[in-house]
């Protein structure tokens, strides 16, 4: 069941947090610019890191096996709707929203463990009359978790707007900055972009592996400790 508030789920110690990806799977193109879904999966994998990719149905379609090998690599698979749209916007124009739910759920249910099924909404827009209403007209067997929140956004896609050389030590530093600030939680990162307007050039500039590789390798000298999505309990309160 969907709550109608979004969630970030029980207290983390000090010193840990937990991996999340929204708006892929992707993979790179023309000189291998571009997103790089699975070469991520596999950095991650490597280091010892479970992470959830909140994965986008349209994307999920023009890249099937990724998902699999995503899955096959330890990684948790999210749910990140079919068309990426702004839920509230749409709920409150009076859109039947169950149909973005539901083609994403049938893509990504036989990747999904013990019937569970993180849903994080785009841009986290969320109210508690569309949480009703997606209850009642959801038809589904799987149990729904979120919608996910997050503690730790350091808006990575905004450095991929630029032709910056630079964009990812700059962007792995103000990522650092804000966790030794918050010092604990759900990161959130894109490893790729569904934005309509700028997604062909956040794809095309995107330095999400690069990033990710600084930030895992300072964490980890600073005793840092890496959490899978399922270890936390989102438990709605009663």
């Amino acid at each position: 069941m969907l709550a109608e508030n979004i969630l970030i789920g029980s207290t983390l110690p000090d010193k840990t947090v937990c991996f999340t990806f929204d708006d892929g799977p992707g993979q790179p193109s023309f000189k291998n610019k571009g997103p790089k879904t699975l070469e991520l999966a596999q950095y991650l994998h490597d280091e010892g890191i479970v992470a959830t990719f909140f994965m986008v149905g349209k994307y999920i379609k023009k890249y099937p096996e990724i998902v699999k090998q995503v899955k096959d690599l330890g990684h948790i698979i999210g749910h990140h709707t079919t068309n990426h749209p702004d839920m509230n916007r749409a709920f409150s124009k009076g859109k039947n929203l169950a149909p973005e739910l539901a083609v994403t759920e049938h893509l990504i249910k036989d990747y999904v463990t013990n019937q569970n099924i993180y849903f994080r909404p785009p841009f986290g827009r969320w109210n508690a009359e569309m949480s009703k209403q997606l209850n009642k007209d959801l038809k589904t067997d799987l149990n729904y978790i979120g919608p996910i929140g997050w503690h730790i956004d350091g808006s990575d896609w905004w450095f991929w707007s630029k032709f910056d050389k630079d964009a990812a030590i700059k962007c792995a530093e103000h990522y650092l900055k804000l966790i030794r600030a918050e010092k604990k939680g759900i990161i959130l990162m894109h490893d790729s972009n569904a934005n309509k307007l700028w997604g062909i050039i956040r794809r095309w500039n995107s330095k999400t592996l690069e990033t990710v590789k600084i930030v895992v390798t300072e964490l980890k000298k600073e005793g840092y400790s890496f959490v899978s999505l399922d270890q936390i309990n989102f438990e709605i309160p009663a």
